[in-house]
């Protein structure tokens, strides 16, 4: 990822204009997207296993044995899970964008491109960590919801990018729903990391384009925070409900070994 990340800089220079200081929006952008046109950042997919694990190690075991049994119950044990997910997912991102920064403020430099106001810049990346660190909770909670390994993966990397606009595009048919896909969860989420509005000219055509939702950037991350705390919250009660199950398990394991 840091590698990934060391190319933040060197990708500036296609299409660079050395004429014009590129907006915060713009940095931004470059910053969380890599690319823009896959309609998620791409540093989510490969914080997918690392989102994933917690729950789908439980499943291969057979019982929740990476956890729960060394804390008070599957509860604490999700929630302790959902907290580190979230922070390892927000501290992989930040790091991220301070390699990408750096690196794209050395490119600028050498190239002679004047640099951005980085100070602007900060809110875009703030919210694109909070993003990461949201995914890592979806990650988990839809495995702990679907009870598989593989099927929260691909549904995760298929709905944003194809099943949701599918099903945003179809609700638009609908009497009265004319306006439903701005308010669906990654449409949210896209809104969420990319202010569209401090845009201007053809980069603001093509991120509405790929964002495609016309909500405004504070309403978006309400709307995906709710999103995310709603699934969070419906993988808890998944998780934790199976605690009699697994401790009587336990219990007549133990009774037949002896």
């Amino acid at each position: 990822m840091a590698t990934l990340s060391l190319l933040t800089g060197p990708g500036l220079l296609f299409g660079l204009d050395k004429t014009r200081t590129i907006s915060a929006a713009s940095m931004g952008d470059v910053l969380a997207w890599a690319p823009m046109a896959t309609q998620l950042p791409m540093l989510c997919f490969f914080v997918l296993v690392l989102g994933t694990g917690p729950v789908s190690t439980d499943l291969v075991r057979g019982a929740a044995r990476t956890t729960w049994l060394a804390v008070n119950g599957r509860r604490m044990a999700y929630a302790a899970k959902g907290t580190v997910g979230f922070l390892v997912g927000a501290a992989v991102a930040a790091a991220s964008a301070l390699v990408g920064a750096v690196s794209a403020a050395l490119v600028l430099a050498v190239s002679g491109a004047p640099q951005p106001a980085w100070g602007a810049v900060l809110v875009p990346v703030l919210r694109f960590v909070l993003w990461m660190g949201c995914w890592a909770l979806l990650c988990m909670a839809l495995v702990a919801l679907m009870r598989n390994r593989i099927v929260p993966v691909l549904v995760l990397c298929m709905w944003p990018l194809l099943g949701e606009r599918l099903a945003g595009l179809l609700l638009g048919y609908v009497p009265g729903l004319d306006g439903v896909a701005d308010w669906l969860a990654f449409a949210a989420g896209r809104a969420m990391l990319t202010d569209v509005s401090a845009l201007a000219g053809e980069d603001r055509s093509f991120a509405a384009g790929m964002v495609g939702s016309d909500l405004s950037t504070p309403v978006a991350l309400v709307v995906f925070l709710l999103y995310t705390a709603a699934l969070t919250a419906a993988g808890y009660w998944a998780y934790s409900r199976r605690e009699g199950v697994c401790q009587t398990s336990g219990v007549t394991g133990v009774v037949e070994g002896y």
